[in-house]
């Protein structure tokens, strides 16, 4: 029950890269690694799309939050400005680790240390790096739920 990997050159295929599993069954394993490739290049094309538009690593984003007319991404290496709309680089983000927490604000999964409950609906958000950022009750429902399932997933 082990599983082989093998690299075979094809120059009909370009600059592409074709993936093929093979398997006596159709089974859950097969399933998880058919799962684990498709979220992983595509969180890939996600991250190298968001690089070449705004040359940040979406890797090294802790918060993304809405600054007055512009947008800053708050990374491991310090503050970007992005003079686009917070709405515009949501929709190039992975919404599988980037969520969005309030109208200004969207955090990268990856970097959440903890999260409670402070009163009226509003979920404290702590991040690495010291970064503490709220809720707004609009969103609470749904952050909750996701966070809840990533605490699962664990």
């Amino acid at each position: 029950m082990g599983i082989r990997l093998r690299f075979i050159q094809d120059d009909v295929l370009g600059g592409d890269i074709e993936i093929t599993v093979r398997a006596a069954e159709k089974n859950e394993r097969v399933n998880k690694l058919l799962s684990t490739l498709s979220d992983h290049f595509r969180q890939l094309v996600s991250s190298q799309l968001f690089s070449e538009r705004y040359h940040i690593n979406t890797s090294d984003i802790i918060l993304i939050m809405r600054d007055g007319r512009y947008v800053t991404a708050k990374t491991v290496d310090g503050d970007f400005t992005i003079k686009d709309a917070l709405t515009r680089v949501e929709e190039s983000l992975d919404p599988v680790w980037f969520v969005r927490i309030s109208q200004s604000e969207i955090i990268n999964l990856k970097y959440l240390k903890n999260w409670d409950f402070v009163g009226g609906g509003v979920i404290q958000v702590k991040m690495e790096h010291g970064i503490v950022s709220y809720t707004s009750r609009r969103y609470a429902k749904q952050i909750r739920k996701i966070f809840l399932e990533r605490r699962a997933e664990r």
